[in-house]
Protein backbone atom coordinates (compact mmCIF):
# COMPACT_ATOMS: atom_id res chain seq x y z
CA UNK A 1 0.00 0.00 0.00
CA UNK A 2 1.49 3.70 -0.80
CA UNK A 3 2.14 6.13 1.88
CA UNK A 4 -1.33 7.67 4.04
CA UNK A 5 -3.73 10.07 2.30
CA UNK A 6 -3.10 13.57 2.96
CA UNK A 7 -5.35 15.20 5.05
CA UNK A 8 -6.73 18.07 2.98
CA UNK A 9 -8.87 19.29 6.03
CA UNK A 10 -6.05 20.21 7.82
CA UNK A 11 -5.27 23.41 5.35
CA UNK A 12 -8.77 24.13 4.02
CA UNK A 13 -11.79 24.48 3.78
CA UNK A 14 -13.15 23.05 1.12
CA UNK A 15 -15.42 19.97 0.79
CA UNK A 16 -14.79 18.69 -2.52
CA UNK A 17 -11.83 17.47 -3.96
CA UNK A 18 -9.91 15.00 -6.55
CA UNK A 19 -8.42 11.97 -5.59
CA UNK A 20 -7.03 8.17 -6.22
CA UNK A 21 -7.63 5.27 -4.73
CA UNK A 22 -4.77 3.65 -3.31
CA UNK A 23 -6.63 0.33 -1.32
CA UNK A 24 -9.49 -1.42 -0.66
CA UNK A 25 -10.40 -4.18 1.49
CA UNK A 26 -13.58 -6.17 2.62
CA UNK A 27 -14.86 -5.08 6.38
CA UNK A 28 -15.56 -8.40 7.99
CA UNK A 29 -16.99 -6.44 11.19
CA UNK A 30 -20.20 -6.27 9.76
CA UNK A 31 -21.74 -10.05 9.78
CA UNK A 32 -23.17 -10.84 6.23
CA UNK A 33 -23.50 -6.88 5.57
CA UNK A 34 -21.56 -6.08 2.97
CA UNK A 35 -19.16 -3.24 3.52
CA UNK A 36 -16.02 -1.95 1.59
CA UNK A 37 -12.84 0.08 2.95
CA UNK A 38 -11.54 2.45 0.64
CA UNK A 39 -8.43 4.62 0.81
CA UNK A 40 -7.40 7.39 -1.42
CA UNK A 41 -4.25 9.30 -1.64
CA UNK A 42 -5.87 12.65 -0.33
CA UNK A 43 -8.98 13.49 1.13
CA UNK A 44 -11.19 15.76 3.18
CA UNK A 45 -13.30 13.34 4.87
CA UNK A 46 -12.33 13.78 8.41
CA UNK A 47 -12.30 10.32 10.45
CA UNK A 48 -13.76 10.03 13.98
CA UNK A 49 -11.42 11.09 16.48
CA UNK A 50 -11.01 13.29 19.72
CA UNK A 51 -14.52 13.52 20.70
CA UNK A 52 -15.54 14.45 16.86
CA UNK A 53 -17.79 12.22 14.67
CA UNK A 54 -16.59 11.73 11.26
CA UNK A 55 -17.64 12.94 7.87
CA UNK A 56 -19.88 11.53 5.61
CA UNK A 57 -20.56 12.36 1.56
CA UNK A 58 -20.00 10.62 -1.18
CA UNK A 59 -17.58 9.40 -3.92
CA UNK A 60 -17.79 9.71 -7.44
CA UNK A 61 -16.12 7.45 -10.21
CA UNK A 62 -16.50 8.50 -13.91
CA UNK A 63 -15.65 6.02 -16.54
CA UNK A 64 -14.42 6.73 -20.21
CA UNK A 65 -17.40 6.35 -21.66
CA UNK A 66 -18.94 9.31 -19.49
CA UNK A 67 -20.56 6.70 -16.84
CA UNK A 68 -20.91 7.37 -13.44
CA UNK A 69 -20.78 5.46 -9.93
CA UNK A 70 -21.83 7.54 -6.77
CA UNK A 71 -21.06 5.39 -4.03
CA UNK A 72 -21.72 6.93 -0.54
CA UNK A 73 -19.60 7.22 2.01
CA UNK A 74 -21.35 6.09 5.49
CA UNK A 75 -18.18 6.26 8.35
CA UNK A 76 -14.77 7.08 8.28
CA UNK A 77 -12.10 5.82 10.54
CA UNK A 78 -8.19 6.15 10.90
CA UNK A 79 -6.42 2.77 11.96
CA UNK A 80 -3.30 2.33 13.91
CA UNK A 81 -0.97 2.94 10.82
CA UNK A 82 -2.71 6.38 10.03
CA UNK A 83 -4.59 5.31 7.38
CA UNK A 84 -7.64 6.69 6.45
CA UNK A 85 -10.77 4.05 5.46
CA UNK A 86 -14.41 5.67 3.64
CA UNK A 87 -16.48 2.58 4.38
CA UNK A 88 -18.98 2.37 1.30
CA UNK A 89 -21.17 -0.73 -0.44
CA UNK A 90 -19.80 -0.92 -3.75
CA UNK A 91 -16.34 -1.89 -4.49
CA UNK A 92 -14.05 0.57 -5.95
CA UNK A 93 -11.27 -0.37 -8.81
CA UNK A 94 -7.16 0.37 -7.33
CA UNK A 95 -6.52 3.58 -9.31
CA UNK A 96 -9.71 4.94 -9.98
CA UNK A 97 -9.71 8.51 -10.26
CA UNK A 98 -12.91 9.93 -7.66
CA UNK A 99 -14.31 13.32 -6.86
CA UNK A 100 -15.22 13.38 -3.22
CA UNK A 101 -17.77 15.44 -1.72
CA UNK A 102 -18.39 15.75 2.21
CA UNK A 103 -21.49 16.60 3.14
CA UNK A 104 -21.45 20.45 4.03
CA UNK A 105 -24.28 20.64 6.49
CA UNK A 106 -22.80 17.91 9.15
CA UNK A 107 -19.57 19.72 8.91
CA UNK A 108 -20.36 22.95 9.67
CA UNK A 109 -22.02 21.44 12.89
CA UNK A 110 -19.39 19.51 13.62
CA UNK A 111 -17.11 22.80 13.30
CA UNK A 112 -19.24 25.01 15.10
CA UNK A 113 -19.94 22.53 18.30
CA UNK A 114 -15.88 21.65 18.20
CA UNK A 115 -14.51 24.91 18.38
CA UNK A 116 -17.76 26.23 20.84
CA UNK A 117 -16.10 23.22 22.94
CA UNK A 118 -12.92 24.97 22.91
CA UNK A 119 -13.78 28.18 23.62
CA UNK A 120 -16.11 26.85 26.59
CA UNK A 121 -13.40 25.22 28.38
CA UNK A 122 -11.27 28.00 28.02
CA UNK A 123 -13.90 30.37 29.54
CA UNK A 124 -14.48 27.66 32.22
CA UNK A 125 -10.96 27.36 33.35
CA UNK A 126 -9.96 31.26 32.94
CA UNK A 127 -13.58 32.14 35.02
CA UNK A 128 -13.69 29.63 37.38
CA UNK A 129 -10.44 27.66 37.05
CA UNK A 130 -12.79 24.29 36.02
CA UNK A 131 -10.77 22.14 33.93
CA UNK A 132 -12.46 20.20 31.13
CA UNK A 133 -11.18 16.16 31.48
CA UNK A 134 -13.67 14.75 28.59
CA UNK A 135 -15.86 15.82 25.25
CA UNK A 136 -18.44 14.08 23.52
CA UNK A 137 -19.99 15.32 20.71
CA UNK A 138 -23.42 14.30 20.32
CA UNK A 139 -26.50 13.82 17.62
CA UNK A 140 -28.17 16.35 19.58
CA UNK A 141 -26.14 18.03 21.70
CA UNK A 142 -22.67 17.92 23.13
CA UNK A 143 -21.08 17.74 26.76
CA UNK A 144 -17.67 18.29 28.56
CA UNK A 145 -17.05 16.86 31.81
CA UNK A 146 -15.21 19.45 34.36
CA UNK A 147 -13.46 19.26 37.23
CA UNK A 148 -13.68 21.88 39.72
CA UNK A 149 -10.28 23.58 41.15
CA UNK A 150 -10.00 22.78 45.11
CA UNK A 151 -12.67 24.44 47.51
CA UNK A 152 -15.49 24.51 44.40
CA UNK A 153 -17.93 22.18 45.41
CA UNK A 154 -20.87 22.70 42.82
CA UNK A 155 -21.97 24.51 39.98
CA UNK A 156 -24.20 27.10 40.73
CA UNK A 157 -26.49 29.42 38.05
CA UNK A 158 -24.34 32.55 39.10
CA UNK A 159 -21.43 30.63 37.22
CA UNK A 160 -23.03 29.25 34.50
CA UNK A 161 -24.73 32.76 33.64
CA UNK A 162 -20.92 33.92 33.87
CA UNK A 163 -19.67 31.51 31.92
CA UNK A 164 -21.82 31.73 28.98
CA UNK A 165 -22.51 35.24 28.76
CA UNK A 166 -18.21 35.68 28.29
CA UNK A 167 -18.30 33.18 25.90
CA UNK A 168 -20.75 34.71 23.67
CA UNK A 169 -19.38 37.89 23.93
CA UNK A 170 -16.33 36.23 22.56
CA UNK A 171 -18.27 34.76 19.61
CA UNK A 172 -19.60 38.22 18.54
CA UNK A 173 -15.56 39.50 18.54
CA UNK A 174 -14.65 36.87 15.58
CA UNK A 175 -11.74 36.30 16.74
CA UNK A 176 -9.44 34.26 14.36
CA UNK A 177 -8.77 30.17 14.75
CA UNK A 178 -5.86 29.22 13.05
CA UNK A 179 -3.65 26.36 13.18
CA UNK A 180 0.04 25.32 12.66
CA UNK A 181 2.23 22.36 13.46
CA UNK A 182 5.19 22.04 15.67
CA UNK A 183 7.47 19.33 16.58
CA UNK A 184 7.38 16.98 20.12
CA UNK A 185 9.99 19.33 21.80
CA UNK A 186 8.58 22.71 20.97
CA UNK A 187 4.80 21.60 22.47
CA UNK A 188 6.22 20.37 25.81
CA UNK A 189 8.07 23.46 26.29
CA UNK A 190 4.62 25.61 25.27
CA UNK A 191 2.86 23.31 28.14
CA UNK A 192 5.55 23.95 30.15
CA UNK A 193 5.20 27.75 30.10
CA UNK A 194 1.47 27.21 30.30
CA UNK A 195 0.34 27.74 26.91
CA UNK A 196 -0.82 24.47 26.56
CA UNK A 197 -3.27 22.59 28.89
CA UNK A 198 -2.27 18.99 27.99
CA UNK A 199 -0.66 17.00 25.46
CA UNK A 200 -1.65 14.04 23.51
CA UNK A 201 0.87 10.34 24.10
CA UNK A 202 1.91 10.33 20.33
CA UNK A 203 5.05 10.80 19.01
CA UNK A 204 6.13 13.24 16.18
CA UNK A 205 4.72 16.63 15.10
CA UNK A 206 1.98 18.03 17.03
CA UNK A 207 -1.11 20.10 15.45
CA UNK A 208 -1.84 23.37 17.13
CA UNK A 209 -5.27 25.43 17.37
CA UNK A 210 -5.05 29.00 18.22
CA UNK A 211 -8.43 30.99 19.16
CA UNK A 212 -6.71 34.22 19.44
CA UNK A 213 -6.21 35.88 22.78
CA UNK A 214 -7.75 33.04 23.92
CA UNK A 215 -6.14 29.86 24.44
CA UNK A 216 -3.48 27.06 22.36
CA UNK A 217 -4.99 23.14 21.93
CA UNK A 218 -3.18 20.28 20.64
CA UNK A 219 -6.00 19.07 18.39
CA UNK A 220 -6.27 17.44 15.11
CA UNK A 221 -10.10 18.00 14.79
CA UNK A 222 -11.60 20.60 11.83
CA UNK A 223 -12.71 23.95 13.54
CA UNK A 224 -14.58 27.21 11.74
CA UNK A 225 -12.08 29.80 10.92
CA UNK A 226 -12.95 32.34 13.79
CA UNK A 227 -15.67 33.19 17.13
CA UNK A 228 -18.25 34.67 14.86
CA UNK A 229 -19.18 31.28 13.24
CA UNK A 230 -19.65 29.39 16.32
CA UNK A 231 -23.13 30.79 16.48
CA UNK A 232 -24.88 31.77 19.86
CA UNK A 233 -23.72 28.73 22.24
CA UNK A 234 -26.34 27.85 25.21
CA UNK A 235 -25.87 25.70 28.43
CA UNK A 236 -28.74 23.38 28.30
CA UNK A 237 -27.77 21.16 31.67
CA UNK A 238 -25.35 20.65 34.37
CA UNK A 239 -25.15 17.55 36.14
CA UNK A 240 -22.93 15.99 38.86
CA UNK A 241 -21.24 12.82 37.76
CA UNK A 242 -18.60 10.37 39.00
CA UNK A 243 -15.57 12.25 37.54
CA UNK A 244 -16.79 16.24 38.70
CA UNK A 245 -19.53 18.19 36.60
CA UNK A 246 -21.31 17.40 32.83
CA UNK A 247 -21.88 20.67 31.16
CA UNK A 248 -24.29 19.94 27.68
CA UNK A 249 -24.74 22.76 25.17
CA UNK A 250 -25.07 23.53 21.74
CA UNK A 251 -23.97 25.99 19.44
CA UNK A 252 -24.71 27.63 16.11
CA UNK A 253 -28.05 26.03 14.59
CA UNK A 254 -28.41 23.47 17.15
CA UNK A 255 -28.85 26.60 19.96
CA UNK A 256 -31.58 28.23 17.53
CA UNK A 257 -33.37 24.76 17.28
CA UNK A 258 -33.02 23.86 21.04
CA UNK A 259 -34.59 27.56 21.39
CA UNK A 260 -37.29 27.33 19.24
CA UNK A 261 -38.05 23.74 20.42
CA UNK A 262 -38.12 25.37 24.15
CA UNK A 263 -40.64 27.99 23.01
CA UNK A 264 -42.84 25.62 21.54
CA UNK A 265 -42.89 23.21 24.53
CA UNK A 266 -43.95 26.65 26.50
CA UNK A 267 -46.46 27.47 24.64
CA UNK A 268 -47.94 24.52 24.28
CA UNK A 269 -48.13 24.08 27.89
CA UNK A 270 -49.13 27.54 28.57
CA UNK A 271 -52.19 27.12 26.00
CA UNK A 272 -53.07 23.19 28.18
CA UNK A 273 -53.16 25.19 31.25
CA UNK A 274 -54.42 28.66 29.92
CA UNK A 275 -51.99 30.99 31.04
CA UNK A 276 -48.97 32.23 29.11
CA UNK A 277 -45.05 31.30 29.49
CA UNK A 278 -44.38 34.09 31.97
CA UNK A 279 -46.98 32.69 34.29
CA UNK A 280 -46.50 28.78 34.24
CA UNK A 281 -44.20 28.51 37.16
CA UNK A 282 -46.92 30.37 39.44
CA UNK A 283 -49.32 28.09 37.70
CA UNK A 284 -47.81 24.91 38.25
CA UNK A 285 -46.92 25.75 42.13
CA UNK A 286 -51.02 26.72 42.15
CA UNK A 287 -52.01 23.20 40.56
CA UNK A 288 -49.50 21.09 42.83
CA UNK A 289 -50.76 23.35 46.25
CA UNK A 290 -54.33 22.37 44.73
CA UNK A 291 -53.28 18.78 44.59
CA UNK A 292 -51.85 18.52 47.89
CA UNK A 293 -54.84 20.18 49.65
CA UNK A 294 -56.83 17.42 48.09
CA UNK A 295 -54.91 14.98 48.49
CA UNK A 296 -54.89 16.09 52.77
CA UNK A 297 -59.09 16.53 52.32
CA UNK A 298 -59.38 13.11 51.09
CA UNK A 299 -57.46 11.37 53.80
CA UNK A 300 -59.53 13.72 56.60
CA UNK A 301 -62.90 12.14 54.92
CA UNK A 302 -61.58 8.45 54.75
CA UNK A 303 -60.55 8.57 58.64
CA UNK A 304 -64.05 9.96 59.48
CA UNK A 305 -65.35 7.48 57.52
CA UNK A 306 -63.64 4.74 59.23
Amino acid sequence: MSEVAKRLYYSSPELEFDAVVTDIRLDSRHGDEQLWQVALDRTAFYPEGGGQPWDVGTLTATAKSGATLHVAVERVEEDDAGEVWHFVRKPLVQGTEVTGLVAAERRVDHEQQHSGQHLLSAVFLRELGAKTVSFHLGEESSTIDLALREGMTALSEADITQVQTAANRIVIEGRPLTSHWVDREMAEAMLVRGDLRKLPERTGPMRIVQMQGIEFNACGGTHVSNTGEIGAITIRRIEKVRQGWRVEFCCGMRAVRSARHDYLLLRELGLTLSVGAADLHSRVEKLLAEKKAMAKELKSLGSVQR
